[in-house]
């Protein structure tokens, strides 16, 4: 631990020597409070799906809890869980047994249901936010939860397909349909109900404007009128069944743009308790923009984001702080009331896994793995064959690739020393990199083909290479990779964007070796996600209240959030990804006699039970410190 310590340590010296120190100043008016925030949430992979998210398994189990052991389900529940008050259930999708008519949603085992209900209540989770990837196979004109493409016409609901005039049984009439079609959700939540899971939230459809060909649920409202009527419909009889059940609305990108069309009804806008959206991986500065549109075009009520992951590329450091400022500014400059993680829980075997998840898990019934340390030439592509043997000794980057009809993606880092790197290059098109890139006699061998090696050496600072552009025909040359000569420096230190889908090998390495060395129904944090989302489940409980704040200057990097407890203490969390050491000075109006416990958290450490590295005590009602970058503390009042 105190070796892992130390090389954190060194790596934010790095930044901040590289960057140098900025400072700001801030003001909390204690007595002026803002938004209370209810809790933080997250989703459960509560059955199987492929590897990037691909297709429905129907003949295995692959789902979290049961997939554990029962003291690994116990250590899950109440290691990670407890301090969540949300948890989303995927309906149709993680969620997606179905009676014999296929009209209802029902436990695909036996014990599905029973396995939510003992994690919900070991943790302690007040309830369940029930929202449709897609509504039972019944209910959809393609009597399907797959659709066929992106614009099936037919992968709707069942009153909006093409084809409903000649339904065998409805025979056109949408009232009926829509009336029994509410009936059945309401059903749905009873059967949570009877299971002991309770319901807290509830939404119509995920992501509405969405279909795909054969890969997971959905459901798509081509017409916003269409989403309306259904929503109006349904939405009514749950308000009817059991009033306290808050009603979202409509899971869309940044914009609810479905339910937008109809807020100027009474009828509707009355069954809209809150709008969600989805800002998934987006930068943290993006939640200003988001707010804005809504605030301007819609009538005033809470809204928040449900569903936030990566959908390519790994977890990073850098993530990890957008992580911790995203949450932060919904929760201060937005007024966010609650803020979603998408999965507690994901299994190793899939791509997606590193993005999504606060952890991995292992499953009861894994074949035991060898460790796999081949080089791809891109994520998920061809692996290197041959090579110079000095190249073995480097960090190694790539980068995903979904198709060759595109030029591959461009490289953007930060480098914390000066270092001489070697750029792999696809000869296909007859490409050259541009600018001070000398060609070597070095090449690459990799089971498609042989690339030739260009040389430089860079700053430390942040870099960016652009794309393969060489072309033949309709296809594009590979995408570049990327060799760096880590050599001569006793803590190399590179970072990578926030949204490049870049794969640093010797993270992606070290998370393979812990894949290996786990044991089946075992699991284990995903450090750069769990320690962002995880510091504020110990530091900020439920129906904390927010605090007004002025900044003397904005900085999109250096954030701040304040908040009172329900005990009336109040805490500062204070975050930096600036590139060099942050000077945080802050007026907290409180008392000369206040005492502060202060916890520090970086990427890489998060101190014992989650619950950040102790800094010490400090008195007084300013609070004056200096954070290295990757580096986010919570200053909490005594």
């Amino acid at each position: 631990m105190k070796k892992v310590l130390i090389q954190s340590w060194l790596m934010l010296f790095f930044f901040s020597f590289a960057f140098g120190q900025g400072k700001g100043e801030f003001k909390i008016y204690p007595n002026e409070k803002k938004q209370e925030v209810w809790g933080i949430g997250f989703e459960i992979q509560s059955d199987a799906i492929g590897s990037g998210n691909t297709g429905l398994p129907e003949d295995s189990v692959v789902s979290v809890p049961y997939g554990l052991t029962v003291k690994e389900r116990e250590r899950f529940a109440e290691e990670m869980l407890k301090g969540f008050r949300f948890c989303r259930i995927a309906g149709g999708l993680y969620w997606r047994g179905t009676d014999q008519e296929q009209k209802q949603l029902q436990p695909r085992w036996s014990t599905q249901l029973e396995e939510i209900k003992e994690m919900l209540d070991l943790a302690g989770v007040e309830g369940v936010s029930m929202e449709y990837w897609s509504p039972t196979p019944y209910w959809k004109a393609n009597s399907s939860y797959l659709g066929t493409s992106n614009k099936d016409d037919y992968n709707t609901l069942r009153c909006f397909g093409p084809d409903f005039k000649n339904d065998p049984i409805y025979k056109g009439d949408t009232t009926r349909f829509l009336q029994e079609f509410a009936e059945a959700c309401v059903n749905d939540i009873i059967t949570l109900q009877q299971a002991g899971i309770r319901t807290v939230q509830w939404g119509l459809q995920n992501e509405p404007w969405v279909s795909n060909k054969q890969r997971y649920s959905t459901c798509r409202y081509v017409k916003a009128e269409d989403y309306v009527t259904a929503y109006t419909a349904v939405a009514s009889k749950v308000r009817a069944y059991d009033p306290d059940i808050l009603l979202l609305s409509d899971t869309e990108t940044a914009f609810p743009r479905k339910i937008a069309v109809g807020m100027h009804r009474p009828e509707v806008a009355n069954l809209v308790d809150a709008y969600a959206v989805h800002t998934i991986g987006w930068d943290s500065e993006s939640v200003r923009k988001v707010g804005k549109k809504i605030e301007d075009e819609l009538p005033k009520r809470p809204w928040f984001q449900n569903e936030y992951e990566y959908l390519s590329g790994e977890a990073t450091p850098e993530r990890c702080l957008n992580n911790v400022q995203h949450i932060m500014n919904s929760f201060q400059l937005v007024g966010n009331p609650t803020w979603y993680w998408i999965h507690a829980l994901k299994p190793f075997k899939n791509s997606e896994a590193s993005g999504y998840s606060l952890g991995f898990w292992k499953a009861l019934n894994s074949e035991k793995k060898e460790m796999n340390d081949a080089y791809q030439r891109w994520q998920g592509g061809p692996q290197i064959q041959e090579m110079p043997e000095e190249f073995k000794a480097m960090e190694f980057v790539n980068v995903t690739r979904k198709t060759d009809k595109k030029p591959g993606r461009d490289f953007n880092f930060i480098l914390g020393q000066e270092t001489k790197v070697y750029l792999v290059v696809d000869q296909h098109g007859g490409y050259v990199p541009e600018g001070n890139w000398e060609r070597t006699t070095k090449v690459i061998k990799r089971e498609e083909g042989t690339d030739v090696v260009y040389t430089t050496v860079l700053k430390k600072g942040k870099h960016q290479i652009p794309s393969h552009t060489g072309q033949e025909g309709e296809t594009y040359g590979a995408p570049h990779a990327l060799f760096l000569d880590r050599s001569d420096h006793k803590a190399f230190a590179i970072e990578v964007g926030v949204n490049s889908p870049m794969k640093i090998r010797s993270s992606a390495m070290k998370l393979e070796k812990a894949a290996v060395e786990m044991k089946p129904g075992h699991w284990i944090y995903n450090d750069y996600n769990w320690n962002a989302v995880g510091s504020f489940i110990h530091h900020m409980p439920w129906n904390s209240t927010v605090l007004k704040l002025e900044e003397a200057e904005y900085n999109r990097d250096a954030r701040i959030l304040v908040f009172e407890k329900p005990n009336g203490k109040r805490t500062v969390v204070i975050s930096n990804r600036t590139g060099g050491d942050y000077n945080f000075t802050i007026d907290t109006q409180c008392s000369s006699k206040s005492k502060w416990d202060v916890y520090r958290y970086t990427p890489y450490e998060r101190g014992k039970d989650s619950k950040g590295v102790k800094m010490g005590v400090f008195k007084g009602k300013e609070i004056n410190a200096t954070l290295p970058h990757l580096s986010w503390e919570f200053w909490e009042e005594r």
